[in-house]
């Protein structure tokens, strides 16, 4: 119940307990002049509630008073017998709705008002629409978490940044992981949201901790949940790993709920709204514009070390004195940090080869054109089949190179090397480092084939020996006959076992008839010099 009140003034409520005191002071016979100089309370109020009283005979003496319900629903019900006068803006009931529905302001409503010759003020508008289309407070359940309970993950857009080291412009978001309990908030900018971010961030939060909790709520993004559900979310197979490793529990928010983690969404809404304002003005005044992601970082470290020093409100106490009580209930850290493992599908190729990130790797020749599981570790690379593990090899970090495992090639691949320029490179470099030169002299020959001379070549190892060829092919360097007839002769002649001769000195140089003396050409008696 409002009472009435001057020009100017705001409205007083009045309780039902002071409307009673009010019915006691007239059954008294105390005047209303009186009464309202004694309480203050207005006197339309006081004369309305002695009417009232009169009509349901409330000032009869030896009666009992009547309780505070009985007066109050008497009191509000003689407002509705009263004939009220329409009101000038019940004629754009529906238009005010819809105008409200499609989210339009105060001020652009009272200018549409306006537009239709409706004299009302812009407060007006706004007491009548916040009167007749109230609508009812959403009740909202506080939830109350143990310490070490529950944390909270969440990414959210921060602005545009530059790289201090290549100058490119990139959108830069905010990681935030929150302890409910605490309100402790790790927070890390981040230049992109894939599952590795996602990933580190969480290592990131429980090493900057000490300790990681027993559930983390995050919410419905591929990094996470592949699939959301109402009933049964799919989850992420590496976030699945990451959880076992760390012995936290995964409870992803409800689809189109993200108030179930309303406390990280508070958390990155106050990094937007305290953060972000102070710190693209102070890049300003650096001259920097956009801000560079170092200084961000920095400025977002010493922030947030201040916001932990601060009471927080309803509680009295800082975040640092939550947190050293959380701390202790955390569970511990596992000896070794997590090896991130990236899943995915790869077909395996007729070459009996899976690409995976710009590199080729073997897989069982059986497997050609089935779809296998690759698992791919910061070291390893691990390849699955119907469940079972059927190739394993060294991640590559050089893009486009290959990891081959020869047990994984076909049955007529060593018959296929054989007749190739790459086979039989592998095939003299077995046979030794000699014959290896002599087979690339050959192969160095544009004009001609040589795949034909050197398959004879390698050939000869059979017939011969290959010790005996790789000797040969040592005298063929030594002379400069690096071809396949040379070396065939001199097993033939078996010139590869007779005793090493050492070349013949070069003879004299013979002296001709028109030879200048030594020291012609010498000026004064200096030798000649360029």
């Amino acid at each position: 119940v409002t009472m009435g009140y001057q020009e100017g003034a705001m409205p007083r409520r009045i309780d039902m307990f002071e409307l009673r005191e009010v019915l006691r002071r007239l059954r008294d016979g105390e005047a209303v002049k009186l009464i309202h100089r004694q309480t203050g309370r207005h006197k339309t109020v006081i004369r309305t509630l002695k009417r009232l009283a009169e009509a349901h005979g409330w000032l009869e003496a030896g009666r009992p008073l009547p309780d505070e319900a009985l007066i109050g629903e008497s009191y509000r019900a003689r407002r509705t017998d009263r004939k009220r006068a329409a009101h000038p803006l019940e004629a754009l009931d529906e238009e005010l709705e819809r105008w409200l529905k499609e989210e339009k302001s105060f001020l652009v409503i009272h200018q549409l008002v306006s537009e239709r010759g409706i004299g009302c003020s812009e407060s007006t508008v706004r007491r009548y629409l916040r009167e007749r289309f109230a609508k009812p407070p959403r009740l909202v359940i506080p939830r109350e978490h143990a310490p070490g309970e529950v944390m909270e993950v969440d990414f959210g857009y921060l602005c545009l940044a530059r790289e201090r080291r290549t100058g490119a412009v990139r959108k830069c978001w905010v990681f935030s992981a929150r302890l409910c309990a605490s309100r402790k908030a790790f927070r890390v900018l981040v230049s992109d949201q894939r599952a590795a971010t996602f990933f580190r961030c969480h290592i990131l939060a429980f090493e900057a901790w000490g300790g990681t909790p027993r559930t983390v709520r995050p919410d419905n993004l591929k990094a996470a949940v592949i699939q959301a559900s109402f009933q049964e979310p799919l989850v992420n197979r590496s976030y699945r790993q990451l959880a076992e490793h760390y012995g936290f529990t995964i409870s992803a928010c409800l689809p189109y709920h993200p108030r179930h983690k309303g406390g990280v969404e508070n958390d990155i809404k106050y990094v937007k709204r305290n953060f972000l304002p102070l710190a693209v003005e102070h890049a300003r005044q650096r001259g920097h514009e956009p801000a560079y992601l170092d200084e961000l970082e920095t400025e977002l470290a010493s922030w947030s070390a201040a916001t932990d020093e601060r009471i927080i409100r309803g509680v009295g106490a800082t975040v640092n004195e939550l947190f050293a009580e959380e701390k202790p209930l955390l569970q511990s850290l596992p000896h070794e940090r997590w090896d991130p493992v990236a899943w995915k599908y790869a077909k395996v190729g007729p070459d009996y080869r899976i690409q995976f990130d710009c590199g080729y790797y073997s897989a069982p020749c059986a497997l050609a054109g089935e779809r296998v599981l690759v698992a791919a570790a910061s070291r390893t690379v691990r390849l699955f089949f119907e469940d079972k593990e059927v190739a394993r090899h060294e991640r590559l970090f050089e893009k486009w190179h290959r990891r081959i495992n020869p047990a994984h090639e076909p049955p007529q691949a060593a018959e296929y090397l054989r007749h190739s320029a790459a086979g039989m490179r592998q095939w003299a470099d077995q046979l030794g480092p000699a014959v290896r030169a002599v087979a690339d002299a050959i192969l160095a020959d544009r004009a001609v084939d040589g795949l034909r001379p050197l398959r004879a070549l390698l050939g000869l190892a059979d017939r011969y020996t290959p010790e005996r060829l790789q000797a040969a092919c040592e005298r063929a360097m030594r002379f400069d006959t690096m071809s396949y007839r040379s070396v065939k002769t001199i097993l033939k002649l078996e010139l590869d076992q007779t005793p090493r001769q050492p070349l013949p000195a070069t003879p004299a140089m013979t002296a001709y008839r028109f030879q200048r003396e030594a020291g012609y050409f010498d000026l004064g008696g200096q030798p000649w010099t360029n």
